[in-house]
């Protein structure tokens, strides 16, 4: 059974969390309830690089104004990440979030080697930019190079899952021993 899930949802973008990212996190839940897994959930996002042109400001006070936006880009993302948790029922061991500013890609790859992850889930979803249609898109690229098992969660119709303790026993069941 799973250990350690890493569930990685992209919040910055979104102002309501995305289709992909609630299912993601519904099938993620799930699959640690049912192997009792350690789950830890990831989003990775990226300060906006925006440059107060129209403004006249020294060196030191861009500086200053630099540092006051990152800070709110990151207590906004602490703050989503909050309310993307709070819609999941309580949970043990506790939920771990975990916000990393840089490149996704490389960011999710690397906390699954970290953590020692057994199963990544991550929300697949179309692709957004042009890059990613010529690249693929993130969860394709984190799926090439993750150090395990990846389940790309698509939303879609409400399908019942089957609990991971229920799909043990069958496997126990049908093993001769």
């Amino acid at each position: 059974m799973y250990q350690q899930i890493l569930l990685a949802v992209a919040l910055q973008q979104w102002d309501e969390f995305s289709p992909h990212a609630v299912a993601a996190r519904e099938v993620a839940v799930a699959l640690a309830n049912g192997s009792g897994a350690q789950l830890s959930v990831l989003s990775v996002y990226d300060y906006d690089d925006e440059k107060p042109e129209s403004l006249s400001l020294s060196s030191v006070e861009l500086a200053r104004y630099r540092d006051t936006q990152m800070l709110r880009m990151d207590e906004l993302m602490a703050t989503k990440m909050t309310a993307f948790l709070a819609g999941v029922p309580i949970h043990e061991p506790p939920i771990m979030p975990l916000l990393k500013v840089g490149d996704p890609r490389q960011l999710i790859v690397a906390t699954a080697e970290a953590l020692g992850v057994d199963l990544l889930v991550i929300g697949a979803h179309s692709k957004r930019r042009f890059l990613d249609v010529l690249v693929g898109g993130t969860a394709t690229a984190v799926s090439r190079h993750a150090p395990c098992a990846v389940v790309m969660v698509q939303p879609g119709e409400k399908r019942p899952l089957v609990q991971t303790s229920t799909v043990g026993k069958i496997l126990q069941a049908a093993t001769p021993g």
